[in-house]
């Protein structure tokens, strides 16, 4: 990370301690779009995604007393989304119980894994295979190549050690060049 990018955050950061508001506004303003971007590659949906990110940043506020000096500020708010998108998915996973006759007839909106497969797009086709990750490996995948943040960085905002995360971003890679191969009719290695 930059100089110039550990100044600007500890700049917003003594904000939040001395003016709160103004603080709240500036974070706002200088980490929503990013941590957005982030959320919607862990959830993949908008919605959720700017919900998450909200959160994440009124956490950040609320926690100005937790943020560890040391580390940059971007993987302190990236801990926080990984941690509120964790909890979001247990709570999801703790009402999943539904009685089959309470469920209307509704046609699945879903895509189809036939319909995954006629992606023409590249991007489009990495962007499906992570999303087909299990939500571990994604964590790891998605915080590397879509927020940039080192190996360290990551393994700091997921609370575990660094041969974890290198662990994950390999078996992350190898699922998604697995999926990518046969996708287009090869064998994968």
């Amino acid at each position: 990370m930059s100089m110039r990018l550990i100044c600007w955050d500890m700049c917003v950061w003594e904000q939040i301690r001395t003016d709160p508001e103004a603080g709240a506004k500036a974070l706002v303003a200088s980490y929503s779009g990013r941590l957005y971007k982030l959320a919607f590659r862990l959830c993949s949906d908008a919605a959720m995604s700017e919900d998450l990110a909200m959160r994440t940043l009124a956490r950040a506020v609320k926690a100005q007393g937790d943020f560890p000096s040391e580390a940059a500020y971007f993987s302190f708010l990236c801990t926080i989304l990984v941690n509120l998108h964790r909890d979001d998915l247990r709570l999801k996973a703790a009402n999943a119980l539904v009685f089959m006759e309470d469920v209307p007839e509704v046609e699945d909106a879903r895509p189809n894994p036939g319909d995954a497969l006629a992606v023409k797009s590249d991007a489009a086709a990495v962007r499906l295979a992570v999303s087909r990750l299990s939500p571990i490996l994604r964590e790891a995948v998605v915080l590397r190549y879509f927020g940039e943040l080192s190996v360290a960085d990551i393994a700091e905002a997921l609370a575990v050690p660094e041969g974890t995360v290198k662990f994950r971003l390999s078996e992350g890679r190898r699922k998604i060049c697995a999926f990518l191969t046969k996708r287009k009719g090869g064998v994968a290695r």
